[in-house]
This record gives C-alpha cells, sequence and structure tokens, in this order.
C-alpha cells in the first residue's frame, strides 16, 4: 500500500493530495528543493525554465556618458558653464576623444602611457 503525496500549496499554504510541481530551488553548496502548488493556483505560476538552458540576451544599447563643465565660486554658485560633452559609444569602454574640451589625465601613470602612445606612432 502506497501513502498519497501530500505537499503544501507555496500559494495558498493549503495541503492538498494533488500537488503540481511549479519550481525546482537549485543550490550550489548542497540539496536543493522543489516547489509545489494545489491544482488551483498552479496556472498562476510561469512554466519552469531549464536551468541548463541560456537566457536570451539583452539588447545592446550604446552607451552614453554626458559631462558638463561648470566654473563655481566659493559660495557654491555657478559663475559660468563652459558647455557639455556627449560621449556615445558603440562598443563597450570606447575611449573619449581627446579634445580641449575633454584633456587628458595629467597623472604620472597617465603620463607615462600617453608617452609610449605618442612614440610608437
Amino acid at each position: 500500500m502506497t501513502r498519497p503525496a501530500v505537499r503544501m500549496c507555496a500559494r495558498c499554504h493549503r495541503t492538498t493530495s494533488h500537488p503540481a510541481l511549479v519550481h525546482e530551488v537549485h543550490a550550489a553548496t548542497g540539496p536543493g528543493f522543489n516547489v509545489y502548488a494545489c491544482s488551483e493556483c498552479a496556472d498562476h505560476y510561469p512554466p519552469m525554465t531549464d536551468v541548463l538552458e541560456l537566457p536570451e540576451p539583452a539588447p545592446r544599447r550604446r552607451s552614453r556618458l554626458t559631462l558638463r563643465v561648470y566654473t563655481v565660486d566659493a559660495g557654491g554658485a555657478v559663475t559660468g558653464d563652459r558647455g557639455k560633452v556627449e560621449v556615445r559609444t558603440a562598443g563597450r569602454g570606447d575611449p573619449p576623444p581627446r579634445t580641449s574640451a575633454y584633456p587628458p589625465c595629467r597623472c604620472p601613470h597617465c603620463r607615462t602611457r600617453e608617452r609610449a602612445t605618442t612614440q610608437e606612432a
């Protein structure tokens, strides 16, 4: 004689003798567990996904960065607006253009890298 499976519904918290498996929780450090629902609540859960199936990639958006340059007095009031620079990149991490509106960094690390770049050219 087999004993019928009795599980608690994860949505309405009632016990049911006809549980439906609605989700499998996988754990990296031990055994996972199953989530069950009664037949009325099972329709409210999305279909289970295969954990080995890769999700659809998100659509790529162009990165954009807007820099505004202000001159501010000691009281915090803006005394001059030097304009804005919009940097839009098509790929990942394209460097911003080196113009007078966006001067290169003058730290020792960047100056060494800048000298190496100009010597290669």
